[in-house]
């Protein structure tokens, strides 16, 4: 999944003229937060830390559900995850808030591509506390050396490696198929 909110940011920060990143910023902490459960809502967020953001509780929160709706699924990955999950035991790991099973099943209708789900929201681990990769190749009945990791912020896939785990740092969808490719190949 990825969406666009940086442009979403950007905009409104021209328009309420705002420090620069100053909503990116702001957004990113509630996302950790939310992403390990300490905030039911943006309120709930609003509520607790008390940003210094010259902007209501209820224009953050427009903002922040504007900048969610671009959330999209790249119709190549889709095809691509169909292909392998006819050989392969698929994991999706996601350091998102509440309601990722129900976006992948309802929205994007694609939960069923994915033997796996793990939001960091339900087990109160992000990526990359090593837990959080112990719990899904838990849940996925496969070893370390069994699984491979994919995910566009390295950190992420520095520490899947460090606990024997083969990783790619995602850049786009060619370099991706190329990578998992060779080390599918590999394995044959």
């Amino acid at each position: 999944m990825t969406w666009d909110n940086n442009e979403i940011y950007k905009k409104y920060e021209i328009k309420y003229s705002l420090k620069t990143d100053s909503l990116s910023n702001l957004m990113d902490e509630y996302l950790h937060g939310a992403n390990l459960g300490e905030y039911e809502d943006f309120f709930d967020f609003y509520k607790k830390t008390k940003p210094s953001i010259n902007l209501t509780v209820e224009k953050l929160n427009d903002i922040f559900q504007e900048a969610q709706s671009t959330v999209r699924v790249r119709p190549e990955m889709i095809s691509y995850i169909k292909i392998l999950s006819k050989k392969y035991k698929i994991a999706i790991l996601s350091n998102f808030t509440s309601g990722l099973e129900d976006l992948l099943k309802d929205v994007f209708v694609i939960r069923h591509l994915f033997d796996v789900v793990v939001s960091s929201y339900n087990l109160k681990i992000s990526k990359p506390d090593p837990r959080i990769y112990q719990h899904t190749l838990k849940k996925l009945e496969v070893r370390s050396n069994e699984a491979i990791f994919i995910d566009d912020v390295g950190k992420n896939v520095e520490v899947a490696e460090k606990l024997g785990i083969r990783g790619i740092i995602f850049q786009d969808f060619n370099q991706l198929q190329k990578d998992l490719d060779k080390i599918l190949k590999l394995e044959k």
